[in-house]
């Protein structure tokens, strides 16, 4: 009878542990809410400025969960912008294009920037309408 063995790999992530920075980033982020919710005023947290390590950052985002949009920004690297399970709140990552992780940052706002049309583009958009309409119009092909 042949007895062999079968090596199975099986792979293991070793978890740092905490450096208890998310309680002050939660509180941080909750002054900032409370002002956005008075005044509008609009905040930007660089989490990459901050001494946070690769499990406060997970963590941080299993407490502020995910909400309803995701957007990735397509440029000279891609830019995801996630909002989380809190309004306001938005998780925001810039890579390079290679995937480098350039900066991370958490957006106190109604609606990020990073995605709003630029104003010179929305002007654009009004002159590329009305081609459209005179095109459609005459019956050409698009």
């Amino acid at each position: 009878m042949n007895s062999s063995k079968l090596a199975i790999e099986i792979p293991l992530e070793i978890a740092e542990p905490t450096t208890g920075m998310v309680q002050a980033v939660l509180r941080e982020l909750l002054e900032h809410v409370e002002l956005l919710a008075e005044s509008g005023q609009q905040h930007v947290i660089d989490l990459t400025s901050l001494p946070l390590n690769d499990s406060d950052k997970r963590e941080l985002e299993n407490v502020l969960g995910k909400g309803e949009i995701s957007v990735t920004l397509s440029t000279l690297g891609d830019s995801r912008i996630i909002e989380t399970g809190i309004n306001g709140i938005w998780w925001i990552k810039h890579f390079s294009p290679n995937e480098k992780l350039l900066a991370e940052l958490i957006e106190i706002t109604p609606f990020p920037e990073i995605i709003k049309s630029h104003p010179d583009d929305i002007k654009q958009a009004v002159f590329e309408l009305k081609k459209l309409i005179e095109i459609n119009e005459s019956g050409e092909e698009v």
